[in-house]
């Protein structure tokens, strides 16, 4: 049993790991009524959402231990937080055993933490070297598009076009590629992938992934995809100011059908690729771009993700004593 600081802060990471799992149900309810209006507002708010939902356990967790500090460190007997008691009225605070549930939780919550970190560096990692073989193995040389953009061009009889690399991130082209598309689709396709190096895709892919795998199957598979597809229609939305939509649109028709024999179980996280993804979705918002933001789904949507921090602490307090008919504190 620990008294004092040391105590507070372990029962404080164990409320944070309450409100994670709430933040995790949070996510997965609302997540319901806003992917699929997703398409209805502009790009930027489309990933600023996506974030927002992907990254809200982790804040939330956050948020309910910046709520709790203040009754934890005594500081609702030096100022005026009598509202606070309608949050946290939880008793021995300063009192911590390891053979309690708030040990149990956090002892589940560090295992689980070390389970996924190391898949996901085991992933990641095979998933570089296998890369990092096949772009040494091809011997990809140095090339340009009559428009003067450079990329790799790989001697590769599959057609394929990708972004690959985090700190510096590059642009392949495989031969089998270059040859059957003509020089503006090559300088489309090259463009395409350029607003992905620009915008450091394939590390922010990672990320993004990697704060999904905390979600269920189905919720995480939902959030990487809308997030992948937005990132290829931000992209695409890029070589629409030098090309026309039309010409970008049957671009990525003419690719998809080369790619149609591609397997589908490629390494969605960490590279993006041209004509690869949901490329009829891309093809529709090329030729039916939006062009007035849908106001209501924005406004529900940050209505929604700053209360879920309330709501959570609020939940976080009830399912405490809830936890506590049944086990020792």
């Amino acid at each position: 049993m620990l008294v004092g600081d040391m105590a507070i802060a372990l029962n404080l990471l164990s409320v944070a790991v309450l409100a994670f799992v709430i933040g995790i149900v949070s996510v997965a309810v609302l997540s319901r009524f806003e992917l699929f209006r997703l398409n209805q507002i502009n790009f930027n708010s489309q990933k600023f959402i996506l974030w927002s939902l992907v990254s809200a356990p982790w804040w939330i967790a956050l948020s309910c231990i910046g709520y709790f500090m203040p009754y934890s460190l005594g500081f609702d007997k030096v100022f005026n937080t009598s509202w606070f008691e309608d949050f946290a009225h939880w008793h021995h605070i300063d009192i911590f055993s390891f053979s309690s549930w708030h040990g149990l939780t956090l002892l589940l919550a560090s295992i689980y933490l070390a389970w996924r970190v190391t898949k996901t560096i085991y992933a990641r990692t095979k998933q570089s070297i296998a890369l990092s073989s096949l772009l040494s193995f091809t011997d990809a040389q140095d090339a340009k598009t009559t428009n003067g953009n450079q990329y790799y061009l790989m001697p590769v009889k599959v057609p394929v076009a990708f972004t690959s690399g985090f700190m510096s991130p590059k642009i392949y082209v495989s031969t089998g590629l270059q040859a059957q598309v003509s020089d503006e689709q090559l300088n489309i396709i090259v463009n395409h992938e350029l607003a992905h190096v620009t915008a450091r895709d394939p590390l922010f892919k990672v990320l993004f992934t990697t704060l999904a795998s905390f979600y269920t199957s189905g919720i995480k598979q939902s959030l990487i995809e809308q997030y992948v597809l937005v990132t290829e229609k931000i992209a695409d939305n890029e070589v629409t100011k030098a090309y026309d939509n039309l010409d970008v649109a049957q671009t990525l028709i003419d690719v998809a059908r080369l790619q149609k024999t591609l397997p589908t179980n490629y390494d969605q996280a960490s590279v993006s690729y041209f004509g690869h993804d949901y490329t009829s979705l891309r093809v529709e918002q090329l030729l039916n771009p939006i062009n007035k933001p849908s106001l209501t789904t924005i406004i529900i949507a940050l209505a929604l993700l700053a209360a879920m921090p309330v709501l959570a602490a609020s939940a976080v307090d009830s399912f405490h004593h809830f936890i506590e008919t049944f086990f020792i504190h």
